[in-house]
């Protein structure tokens, strides 16, 4: 039922990679202020399209291309207290991040043949920060939604990524990487001795993310659940395990969302976990409010798919079908808002429309067996709730009108 399967592959990658041999460092000038003009505007939107394309196109190259690498590095690297720059420590922290960086494009175009959408949503000028941000929306029927907002860099005349915003992680994948760099640095002797690494529960955090990408998420879960350290209170850590339980069952996954909300309760950034945790508690409104606030961050109208989908569960269908009929209209090639509409319509008992919605989805494209087969088939639960629309006359009639 949830909204929301939470979705920080870059981080993980960062971790998976995080012990890897040594790197050299690069200078950076932190100053990446870019001007508001016409001129800057078309490169952001062309750099936007380049990395859309690159997804469609199983075309990592590219896309890696524009990650200044350098940029990311000195903003983890800015703010952390960690050994000298020459430490091997450091070296291979640095060429892990590199190296998980490299890998973020093709997560996402893996992501993308499974069946997710990768969208350029938007662009938009930060006056405070004085630079660029390029929206990007994730979205699957597994794996729900995120958003990677990319700020720019403009070295030389060409725009870069300097830093990720996962909206599901809720910060900068920087500082993450930057607070992650903390718990896993080595502590030093008084003569320079390596001792430990300064928090418990790291090599058991690193163990759970093994456990993960094997799949054997009761165990990741389980092993996490176990760790009591500061570690433990991190969003990322938070947000991570509620994966976990996300994967195991229901009751665990309210126990971490609500665990995360309590202990960020006043943190803006958790918006999307906000959202999942107010389905599952049925706080319908609640759910409903805070896709508002998120959809006027974002200005992205496919959040309407998202509020039809929580009022399909509140039996609010009048207000369902209304957000649904947007989204077939704005996005005509997504077939779960058709589906949606064509539920809800159902639900509605309106199976005279409903009839004609498929004769409709007949005439743009879809074959008719493969409709019919969706309309009567069983899910996974051996459920079918448009079984009512099977057995009503308008159907009924259809079916054997157009049977030759």
């Amino acid at each position: 039922m949830a909204l929301n399967k939470l979705n920080l592959s870059l981080s993980l990658y960062l971790l998976f990679s995080i012990f890897a041999i040594a790197q050299n460092n690069a200078n950076f000038n932190p100053n990446d202020t870019i001007t508001y003009n016409d001129t800057n505007s078309e490169k952001v939107v062309a750099l936007g399209n380049l990395i859309e394309s690159s997804v469609l196109n199983n075309q990592s190259e590219p896309f890696v291309g524009k990650l200044y690498k350098n940029a990311l590095l000195k903003r983890i690297l800015q703010d952390n207290t960690t050994p000298d720059l020459n430490s091997d420590y450091l070296k291979s922290f640095v060429k892990g991040i590199k190296q998980g960086l490299d890998l973020f494009p093709q997560e996402i175009i893996t992501e993308v043949e499974n069946g997710a959408y990768y969208d350029f949503v938007n662009y938009r000028y930060d006056q405070n920060l004085q630079t660029y941000y390029i929206l990007f929306r994730l979205y699957s029927a597994e794996g729900g939604l995120n958003y990677h907002d990319y700020r720019i860099h403009k070295k030389d005349s060409e725009m870069l990524i300097s830093d990720i915003y996962l909206y599901l992680a809720g910060e900068n994948i920087t500082t993450t990487m930057s607070r992650l760099m903390t718990y896993v640095a080595p502590n030093k002797k008084i003569l320079g001795l390596i001792e430990t690494t300064k928090d418990e529960g790291v090599t058991e955090l690193f163990q759970a993310i093994q456990y993960k990408k094997s799949g054997n998420f009761e165990l990741a879960y389980k092993l996490m659940d176990g760790i009591t350290s500061k570690l433990s209170k991190e969003k990322f850590f938070l947000i991570f395990k509620s994966l976990m339980a996300s994967n195991v069952d229901d009751e665990k996954y309210l126990a971490t969302l609500e665990e995360l909300i309590k202990t960020y309760k006043d943190d803006p950034t958790i918006v999307l976990n906000k959202i999942d945790y107010y389905v599952y508690k049925e706080d319908y409104f609640e759910a409903i409010q805070v896709i508002n606030q998120l959809q006027e961050e974002t200005e992205d109208d496919f959040l309407n798919f998202i509020k039809a989908n929580v009022a399909f569960y509140d039996e609010n269908y009048d207000f369902a079908l209304n957000n649904y009929k947007y989204i077939i209209d704005n996005y005509p090639d997504f077939f779960e808002g058709q589906a949606g509409y064509l539920s809800t319509l159902v639900m509605m008992e309106n199976f005279k429309d409903a009839t004609t919605y498929i004769e409709t989805l007949i005439r743009e494209g879809y074959d008719r067996a493969d409709i019919i087969n969706y309309v009567e088939e069983d899910d996974d639960n051996g459920e079918n709730i448009l079984e009512v629309l099977v057995q009503s006359e308008p159907y009924k009639a259809w079916k054997l009108k157009t049977s030759n």
